[in-house]
């Protein structure tokens, strides 16, 4: 049977969208501008897949996405500011040092309380920017990981104590936001790699789905879950920091990889389900 791949993967986007549109509201996106959001998706993406983008015309891009082709020459003229991300990457960086260098972590593994820059054979946090070669003053990442409450810092001891070993932010702070952006990027990346592949290499993607158990069955795999997962980024977290440093002066490096897990354990809601009764 013949499967209308155009109609089927409209449902599916409208599936997908349903979490962004509930971020839009949140966030007071507008459907104007989502509109102008996603024409400029499309321009870009169509001029990408059709080859050097000084080389496609207006015309042909026009055609790919039904744009008409003064948007289409309007959004190719214009230079959107990219998203800052120097300051979040700073303070994930070092938070990354700071709980997998050995200098940094007690017998334990845990992360060392840390002083501002005593000069503490190298173990100090002025080093630790300077061993994770972050290209920002100390004082201004520390700053960003305390507003973030990152860290902790006890003003009669001058001790630095990191406090979660993530820099998401708060409900209302931008990090939140270019963590969303980061990790559902890379989720997204993957799995329409995958989508168009045509049978080529994939890369991996694998997931469970379970929608017959109990809040406290659903509690259980939640702790479980977390457990493993901490453990594998934590591994992951300290060889790729370890092989970062080894390719610094490599002109192959430059190579992005990324790996995530999540974890939905919606123990007070039941799933939602289709008419046919599997998961929406």
């Amino acid at each position: 049977m013949t499967v209308n791949r155009t109609g089927l993967f409209s449902q599916v986007l409208l599936s997908l969208m349903r979490p962004i549109a509930r971020a839009m509201i949140a966030h007071g996106v507008t459907l104007n501008l989502a509109v102008e959001t996603l024409k400029r998706a499309l321009v870009e993406e169509a001029a990408r897949s059709a080859g050097q983008s000084e080389k496609v015309t207006d015309s042909q891009i026009s055609l790919l996405t039904g744009l008409h082709r003064k948007d289409v020459k309007r959004l190719r003229s214009e230079n959107p500011e990219p998203i800052k991300r120097t300051v979040v990457n700073a303070c994930a960086l070092a938070i990354a040092h700071w709980t997998t260098e050995k200098k940094f972590i007690d017998a334990s593994g845990r992360p060392k309380p840390l002083h501002r820059d005593g000069g503490r054979r190298g173990i100090d946090f002025d080093s630790l920017i300077r061993s994770a070669k972050i290209d920002l003053p100390p004082a201004t990442v520390l700053d960003a990981l305390k507003a973030q409450g990152a860290v902790s810092q006890d003003g009669q001891n001058d001790l630095i104590t990191l406090v979660s070993d993530a820099f998401i932010g708060g409900p209302e702070s931008e990090e939140l936001l270019l963590a969303y952006e980061k990790n559902l990027r890379a989720h997204l990346d993957i799995a329409t790699a995958n989508l168009l592949s045509e049978g080529k290499s994939r890369h991996f993607e694998r997931a469970g789905h379970y929608n017959q158990l109990t809040p406290d069955a659903v509690d259980e795999l939640e702790r479980k879950a977390r457990g493993l997962a901490m453990k594998m980024l934590t591994e992951l977290n300290r060889l790729a920091l370890e092989k970062q440093k080894q390719a610094s002066s490599d002109p192959l490096a430059g190579r992005r990889f990324a790996v995530g897990a999540y974890i939905l354990g919606d123990a007070d809601q039941p799933s939602d389900k289709t008419k046919d009764g599997t998961d929406e």
